[in-house]
């Protein structure tokens, strides 16, 4: 019903061809409304799916996380209004998210200005402890690695992939684990690097978190460069934030894609502010690992199909200007 409504607009992204409305998983449900878009009619929505499914919809479990502007959000939480013509304001049991209250939505924490330590200073915590009731049975080096890859590993590798771990929360596990291994000793009688190598390098086959959040990093560099009709719609989203970056002597008209074009998003600054930063990590990935457009033999169509502006082909420009 809600998809197939005409009074909700949600959001039109360049690059997709349906609109950015709704989206479901299992029990939960996101909806993605536009400034124009009204809680008067989204509620009538769910009326009448109540009445017809005989279903009782929460409204408690309901939260709004405004999004746009400062002024724009701010407007929201002081009327409690999505769109200012509603005819009401939301329910009293309807949660707003003010900035920096975190909301979680399907194993993530997300909101404006969010605190993303937060969230790991418990799987630390949890990690810490854990490690401590294990030490009691004295494994082997051997058996340490296992018990690492179980509980550091496994309790960090999906809110890493959904949330990102921030540069500090992994120099904390990393020493956590590294206090695990040599029972808190100050000086290692092994470097962590050997103890990272597989055994037949003479290492434990230690998991490697920096290394590890890298490879995640390149799952989601390897859907960001998925061009194909499956291309998952972040990535839309994170093309039009990236071109708000682009160096300065480049036409924003022009760049479409810094893999398939000769300019480089600006990755430092204030300007890089609303970008996120697992979206600035991702692109860092990228350089160090020196992802780049390659084939050993490209069809004419496929060349016609390359943006014609800071064309690959073309000789790297410092500036141009149209």
């Amino acid at each position: 019903m809600i998809k197939a409504s005409p009074k909700l607009k949600g959001f039109n992204i360049p690059g997709l061809q349906k609109r950015v409305l709704v989206s479901l998983f299992a029990d939960d449900t996101a909806l993605y409304l536009s400034k124009e878009d009204r809680y008067d009619d989204v509620k009538e929505l769910l009326d009448k799916w109540c009445l017809a499914s005989g279903a009782k919809f929460n409204i408690s479990k309901t939260e709004i996380i405004p999004i746009g502007s400062q002024e724009h959000r701010d407007t929201i939480i002081r009327t409690r209004k999505i769109n200012q013509n509603d005819r009401e304001p939301l329910d009293q049991n309807i949660r707003i998210a003010k900035d920096k209250d975190a909301t979680r939505y399907l194993g993530a924490w997300i909101g404006n200005h969010v605190d993303n330590i937060g969230p790991w200073e418990t799987t630390l915590e949890t990690i810490e402890a854990n490690f401590k009731m294990w030490a009691k049975a004295h494994p082997t080096l051997n058996g340490k690695s296992l018990i690492v890859q179980m509980n550091a590993g496994g309790r960090t590798q999906f809110r890493a992939k959904v949330q990102g771990m921030p540069d500090h929360v992994e120099k904390e596990l990393i020493k956590i684990i590294r206090n695990f291994i040599w029972d808190g000793k100050h000086t290692p009688p092994v470097a962590m690097d050997q103890l990272y190598r597989p055994r037949a390098e003479g290492g434990i086959g230690l998991l490697d978190i920096k290394t590890r959040n890298k490879a995640i990093q390149i799952t989601w560099l390897r859907a960001y460069l998925d061009l194909s009709p499956t291309r998952p719609k972040w990535a839309f989203i994170t093309d039009l934030l990236v071109n708000k970056i682009i160096p300065k002597g480049f036409n924003d008209v022009a760049t479409i894609n810094t893999f398939l074009q000769t300019w480089n998003p600006v990755l430092q600054g204030k300007r890089t502010n609303f970008l996120g930063q697992e979206t600035i990590n991702m692109f860092k990935v990228a350089k160090e690992f020196n992802t780049t457009f390659a084939a050993l033999k490209i069809t004419k169509d496929l060349k016609e199909q390359l943006p014609a502006w800071y064309h690959l082909g073309a000789p790297k420009p410092k500036t141009m200007k149209h």
